[in-house]
């Protein structure tokens, strides 16, 4: 697992999925996707592949500006891109995501970002620079789906809101479960005249289980 520092901020409450969409969405979803998302170890890898890696013109040149702010979205496309995404927990009740792209003819790139609860209780995904993504959880036809309401950047108590006409546009990310201990990780983004800047779709695996303790 390849290690990455992720500033953290002092939060009191952990950021809980199955309180964020209720109990009748969660008891909707699938057992699997239930157990990626409940209560899990410190640390937890899944290793697998995007199919695709796409960005329009305007997604590229957005996506190598903001190598400028920490990386929050991957600078390059591709297909058939090997990968790693590691959830961390975090000491202020949030999830660290990591997601490690290995292009071909290149360094691993690292995007990464912390799922926490905010100051009035809602989700939000906190990228580098202190930007933050408003978000909307739920759970629809099994399939668990993040949708961003807004941006902002969170400096100490002051909280400045994007309009929303500036780019990237609208975030939406699926985790479907496809049986087997496999799951899809998709993620578009669409703005609202530039259309899609960013698509990627990717299929991973669970870890393998820890072999028995002996007797």
């Amino acid at each position: 697992m390849l290690a990455v520092s992720i500033p953290t901020v002092d939060y009191p409450a952990r950021a809980d999925i199955r309180r964020q969409i209720g109990e009748a969405q969660w008891l909707s979803l699938p057992g699997a996707v239930r157990a990626r998302f409940a209560e899990h170890a410190p640390s937890v890898g899944y290793e697998g592949a995007f199919d695709e890696v796409r960005a329009s013109f305007a997604g590229k040149l957005l996506a190598t500006c903001c190598r400028l702010l920490g990386t929050p979205v991957a600078p390059f496309t591709g297909t058939d891109v090997p990968a790693t995404v590691n959830l961390i927990a975090t000491s202020d009740g949030g999830t660290a995501w990591q997601r490690i792209y290995r292009f071909a003819g290149r360094k691993p790139c690292v995007v990464e970002s912390v799922k926490r609860l905010s100051r009035d209780g809602t989700l939000v995904e906190a990228l580098p620079a202190g930007m933050h993504l408003a978000l909307d959880v739920y759970a629809r036809d099994g399939v668990l789906h993040f949708v961003s309401t807004g941006y902002y950047f969170e400096l100490g108590n002051l909280r400045i809101r994007l309009p929303e006409w500036l780019p990237p546009g609208v975030t939406r990310v699926q985790h479907i479960d496809l049986g087997d201990g496999t799951f899809r990780f998709t993620m578009s983004v669409r703005h609202r005249w530039l259309g899609q800047v960013f698509w990627q779709s990717g299929r991973f695996r669970d870890p393998p289980a820890p072999p028995a303790a002996s007797r």
